[in-house]
């Protein structure tokens, strides 16, 4: 039945109707700060089946909270974002989230799978983004530089790489590119590759996609959705 032809008792079933279910409040969350592509909210949201996201996604664009952007590119790119009204929600689900830590003030949530993750960070910011990851029990190997990176490469393991990309020459991109590669051929598997760009930028967006990033992460860094996100890329 639509929205506006069914009969409410009161404004609170409007918004249960609208949000309700158990996977719509955490795509919105994760689409709070910037739009994403479908492969981005299916490593991110724990469980969700490809249908199951298809059909939520499906209703909260029909119901005027996000919108579908297809971008002509090769390979094809198509992201989720909110509209202006999804966008009034955000208060409310970062309330949600709030709300959920005090209830459960003990429990450790996604900070307690970074126990034994090794994650190269990659920023202008890394001493702060080292102590933050540590904090949560990670292990963290921070440089500042692009030069300093590539060192890195060759001389430790990690589980994860968290890169500023705005850090990143087009000959570093290259470079990156093919030094990841070697990493991974020699570790016989993929490595996770989150990528730091600034908000709502398409270009920077279209670009980490094709540098081979799974997901990424809006700068201003918020350390919550930081911990989230790698929490969800190193527990599949």
């Amino acid at each position: 039945m639509d929205t506006y032809t069914r009969k409410y008792i009161c404004p609170l079933e409007v918004t249960i109707n609208t949000i309700s279910g158990k996977w719509k409040c955490l795509i919105l969350w994760w689409l709070r700060r910037d739009a994403r592509r479908f492969s981005e909210l299916k490593l991110l949201i724990s469980n969700i089946t490809q249908k199951v996201l298809t059909q939520q996604l499906r209703e909260l664009e029909k119901e005027g909270l996000i919108s579908r952007q297809s971008y002509p590119e090769s390979p094809p790119r198509v992201e989720y974002a909110l509209t202006p009204h999804g966008q009034t929600f955000t208060p409310i689900a970062e309330l949600m989230c709030e709300w959920g830590k005090q209830h459960k003030p003990d429990y450790q949530f996604t900070y307690c799978r970074l126990e034994g993750i090794k994650v190269l960070v990659v920023s202008p910011d890394a001493i702060t983004l080292q102590a933050n990851l540590e904090q949560n029990h990670a292990t963290v190997f921070a440089v500042t530089t692009s030069k300093k990176m590539f060192n890195l490469l060759k001389q430790v393991q990690f589980n994860i790489a968290l890169i500023d990309l705005t850090i990143l020459s087009n000959n570093d991109v290259y470079l990156f590119t093919s030094q990841i590669k070697e990493v991974e051929e020699k570790s016989g598997k993929a490595l996770a590759k989150v990528a730091i760009i600034p908000c709502n930028s398409p270009f920077e967006r279209g670009r980490a996609f094709k540098m081979g990033f799974a997901v990424h992460i809006s700068k201003p860094i918020e350390t919550i959705e930081m911990v989230s996100t790698l929490a969800s890329m190193t527990s599949l």
